[in-house]
């Protein structure tokens, strides 16, 4: 089915969708073929071919079709080759996709014509139901878009300009048809349908392209006889005068929204050629070919010439009038950054710390026993020889009035023996009393040690024995943990990549967690020579004494952030020194 089958199988643009889409799929042996929509998280069906079922596509299709990705996209699912190949659909304002399947993939170039074919029978039915109240009209339009399949077959500009004019010349029967193309902001003639070699440096020459420099200018239609839209068609009016009051209009190419060309059509004075009609559908042509164009113009000649054009049309977009506000914020952007690499500042090395002393003392079970009361809690502060924990001493009471009773019995017994006469049995009482005297002197000991004070001033940090009450002890079980609050200082868990940077007698500030409102000076003493390693990297540990006064609140423990002063440096270099460091690592250099 021919394009021209097509446009005349229906009127109802679903119908002209499923036969499109069935004579692409026909013409390229396609599975199935549907054209969609897809904006935001809706999809748009406009229709498909025979058989054709998006929903049995495989997930990763699926995916693929949503992530409005402007190139073709191929996928490899169950055997089967989907594709996914966008459209550039003039008027749309969202991408319209065309899904395909089949047992293999399609070159890149038959890719590149399928898609071309679905654009140009979207551009001819978009202009049939334009200009459908006119007969004629649609009669020029259906042989004229056939142009649009010509130009994609052409391989070089050069080639593509020769088919445009001469084309169009077949198409509209004009006088002579010639194609502009703007170089340094001023329209050179490239191509006409003569054939030939053009020449720039003729009178006719110079009058044409400042004819196309009128359209370009104004970016819409410029006729004599003048048309509709157009405010200024001097250059158009002195040329036609020139040349024997012909009839000529031009019609700027445009590509995403900057006139790169102009095509210029010239009919005889008594023409009837030159009608709105025309005009419309020319632009319809023009505005689907003029992409093509673009590109194969900007992949002809030399490199230099080619490297010239992308540097020539960098410095335009940066240097234009379009776009100021994100070329101003850019400006702004590369001075800030340029402020920032001559701007010093003290550069600090922040690490987190934890508030140590240097005195503590861990208070343990004298003996086995069971605890009896508990004085104090964790956190409580604590004066020396105060009392904190007492343990059950009534097992001990009970041991000590037996043992003073089986001393007394001793007693009485050596001093019967001793009325008696009998030397041996009164030393062995006397030796029992001394026994017994001993396990006196333990248990006593053992009573004395039933009440635990407190060593010296402090705070106790560990052990809360108010939900053991009761309950067995060991020997040597550590009960309570109690710490000085004088002669506090900070430990820093400094990264190896600042340790560095310190030095002895540095000065910082720290912060706690808990009042990081309040800062307090300290001192850098000195760092300990091996490295901690930990999951998160390596640390060296390094001792801060503080300067200020301390705080009655502050308890040992406690954590923060600590920032040393190490020297002036560039803000960049502040922020940017890591990265660059991890550069230099990963790329060795």
């Amino acid at each position: 089915m021919n394009l021209e089958d097509i446009l005349n199988t229906g009127e109802d643009p679903s119908d002209f969708w499923n036969n499109v889409l069935q004579a692409v799929a026909e013409d390229w042996q396609l599975s199935q073929c549907v054209a969609l929509q897809v904006d935001g998280d809706s999809v748009k069906l406009f229709g498909a071919s025979q058989g054709s079922n998006l929903r049995s596509a495989p997930a990763a299709v699926r995916k693929a079709i949503m992530t409005h990705s402007p190139q073709p996209q191929v996928l490899e699912e169950n055997k089967e080759c989907w594709m996914v190949l966008p459209l550039e659909i003039s008027g749309s304002a969202s991408q319209i996709s065309l899904v395909a399947a089949r047992d293999g993939a399609l070159t890149e170039t038959e890719q590149r014509h399928l898609c071309r074919f679905v654009e140009v029978a979207v551009a001819a039915f978009t202009a049939q139901k334009k200009a459908e109240v006119s007969e004629k009209s649609l009669d020029e339009i259906s042989r004229v878009v056939d142009l649009g399949l010509i130009i994609g077959e052409s391989a070089h500009f050069g080639e593509a300009s020769m088919k445009l004019c001469n084309e169009l010349d077949t198409q509209l029967k004009a006088m002579r048809v010639t194609l502009g193309w703007r170089k340094k902001g001023l329209m050179e003639l490239v191509a006409t349908n003569h054939g030939g070699r053009v020449r720039n440096d003729t009178e006719t020459a110079g009058a044409l392209a400042r004819a196309m420099d009128e359209a370009a200018e104004q970016d819409c239609e410029v006729g004599e006889p003048k048309l509709a839209g157009a405010e200024i068609n001097q250059q158009h009016r002195a040329f036609s005068q020139s040349h024997g009051n012909c009839q000529i209009f031009s019609l700027p190419l445009r590509k995403n929204g900057e006139v790169h060309g102009a095509v210029a059509v010239e009919y005889p004075a008594d023409s009837k050629a030159v009608t709105q009609e025309r005009v419309d559908a020319l632009r319809v042509v023009l505005d689907l070919v003029s992409p093509q164009l673009v590109t194969l113009y900007e992949k002809s000649g030399w490199i230099g010439a080619r490297a010239w054009r992308s540097v020539r049309k960098l410095f335009a977009s940066l240097l234009g009038y379009r776009h100021t506000g994100w070329k101003l914020a850019g400006l702004v952007l590369v001075l800030g950054f340029l402020l920032c690499c001559v701007i010093p500042i003290t550069y600090k090395v922040k690490a987190p710390f934890i508030l140590r002393t240097e005195a503590s003392a861990d208070l343990t079970a004298p003996f086995s026993g069971y605890i009896d009361t508990v004085e104090v809690n964790v956190g409580d502060v604590v004066q020396k020889g105060q009392l904190l924990v007492t343990l059950d001493k009534r097992e001990l009471v009970m041991q000590q009035i037996e043992l003073r009773a089986e001393r007394d019995r001793s007693l009485s017994e050596a001093r019967r023996y001793e009325a008696e006469g009998d030397l041996s049995q009164m030393k062995l009482s006397m030796l029992a009393i001394e026994q017994a005297d001993a396990k006196l002197e333990v248990i006593d000991y053992r009573l004395a040690r039933t009440q635990i004070r407190a060593p010296f001033d402090g705070v106790i940090v560990e052990g809360d024995l108010k939900e053991r009450l009761s309950s067995p002890t060991q020997v040597g079980e550590i009960l309570m943990r109690i710490v000085q609050i004088s002669d506090l200082y900070g430990e820093l868990q400094v990264d190896e990549r600042d340790i560095h940077f310190l030095q002895q007698d540095m000065k910082g500030e720290i912060a706690f967690t808990s009042r990081p409102e309040d800062r307090f000076d300290v001192l850098l003493n000195a760092y300990e020579p091996v490295a901690v390693v930990k999951e998160t990297g390596t640390d060296f540990r390094v001792r801060v004494s503080v300067t200020d006064t301390p705080e009655g609140w502050w308890r040992p423990g406690m954590s923060g952030v600590c920032k040393v002063d190490v020297e002036k440096r560039s803000i960049a270099w502040i922020y940017l020194h890591r990265t660059w460091n991890f550069l230099r690592l990963k790329l060795w250099f």
